[in-house]
């Protein structure tokens, strides 16, 4: 490579007018030089060339180098030896005309004793200042050509952005939660329609995948038409909306069937009240039987324990205590049968008090079906779309 590069360079200060034919010698060649006026005007041989190790020096002017310096030089010369043997435009002679105003005094050259010499300091911050201007001009052509390495600007918080966001997530995870509502109702209504368990399972995921529909489709629908791909925005908007109303009717058919097995429990109930109460009354007959003295079973419990450790089962306190023992037992049965029972009826509305407060508001369930698919279709699709606007838009350029 070193090779091939010396004879680049001692071919291109050929071109520029070194003969290194003129002495016979190969390791040393002389020619005049001509990089500065001195050595111009006296004509001599005294730049001296070294063609098999590319260096060169001037025994007048003393410059020295390789030839990758002198090739700059050598242009620097030629150039100006082509301007000075361009002619020189005339200078007009003046004229004296009797009328002629008189010449305006001519202002004399400027010399270089007239100008206060520059500090060092002042000579250092405008090479600083050069510097700097061509690194950045260096740095703008960089980008230019690779706009990928141009650092990431850090962009302001964006608190509409954020508030948008969050919005857009609430709605989301409502949607959805009211979306896995509806897929539980439609399954429990759709599989509740089969006998077989197979098939019953199967329709029941007929419902779920409707529901899924149904809040989906409407995010497509939007997409769709934003895109202006209306054929494709309106199929959407048609498969969103069969979706919805199959989820309405599953979720109406589940609570309308809740609201039928609820008011058969109330009847069944009713019918079983005068049957309740005869027990009760029963159960509290045999409960005043019981001596209201009666220890509790855990405290009999570890009484007996404690004689049976001792070893004193043999006497009368024993089996007295084994006798209560069975005693309190059966007014703990007793008494959780009569508040098992006085719960039923509470709870079926018997004309007590709590149950009057309690009484059970029904809604029409066609109101519930809606209001849930809305929910559940309108909810997501409106965080989805907040969330497609915000953070899907192209950047321009």
């Amino acid at each position: 490579m070193a090779d091939e590069r010396l004879l680049r360079e001692i071919q291109q200060l050929k071109e520029l007018g070194v003969d290194f034919e003129s002495s016979q010698d190969e390791s040393e060649v002389r020619v005049p030089c001509d990089l500065s006026q001195d050595c111009q005007e006296s004509g001599e041989n005294s730049l001296i060339l070294q063609p098999q190790v590319g260096t060169f020096w001037c025994t007048a002017c003393h410059i020295h180098g390789s030839f990758t310096d002198l090739i700059p030089l050598k242009e620097e010369a030629r150039r100006e030896r082509i301007l000075a043997m361009q002619p020189r435009p005339l200078q007009a002679e003046l004229i004296d005309e009797p009328d002629a105003p008189p010449p305006p005094a001519l202002r004399p050259a400027a010399m270089d004793t007239d100008f206060t010499p520059v500090s060092r300091k002042v000579q250092r911050d405008l090479a600083k200042r050069e510097a700097k201007v061509k690194t950045l001009g260096q740095a703008d052509r960089l980008e230019e050509r690779f706009p990928h390495l141009k650092p990431k600007e850090k962009k302001p918080f964006n608190g509409e952005k954020f508030i948008i966001s969050l919005l857009a997530l609430v709605f989301l995870t409502a949607g959805l939660a009211a979306a896995s509502l509806s897929g539980f109702a439609n399954y429990q209504a759709f599989s509740s329609s089969v006998a077989d368990p197979l098939q019953s399972r199967i329709w029941g995921w007929t419902g779920v995948i409707a529901a899924v529909i149904s809040f989906g489709g409407f995010t497509f629908f939007y997409w769709h038409t934003a895109n202006h791909r209306m054929k494709e925005g309106w199929r959407a908007l048609i498969f969103a909306l069969a979706g919805m109303g199959t989820s309405i009717i599953g979720t109406e058919r589940y609570i309308a069937a809740n609201n039928t097995a609820a008011a058969a429990e109330i009847v069944r109930a009713d019918a079983n009240r005068g049957v309740l109460e005869s027990q009760i009354t029963d159960w509290r007959r045999q409960l005043e039987g019981i001596p209201p003295e009666t220890r509790s079973v855990e405290g009999l419990q570890t009484y007996l324990a404690e004689v049976e450790r001792v070893g004193r089962t043999e006497q009368k306190p024993y089996r007295d205590a084994q006798n209560e023992l069975g005693l309190a037992k059966r007014r703990d049965d007793l008494q959780a049968k009569i508040e098992a029972a006085n719960a039923e009826l509470l709870g079926q509305g018997s004309g007590n008090i709590l149950t009057e407060t309690q009484a059970r508001t029904n809604l029409p369930s066609w109101f519930f079906a809606l209001m849930l698919e809305a929910f559940s279709s309108q909810g997501t699709s409106i965080g989805l779309v907040a969330l497609l606007i915000l953070y899907g838009r192209r950047k321009p350029g």
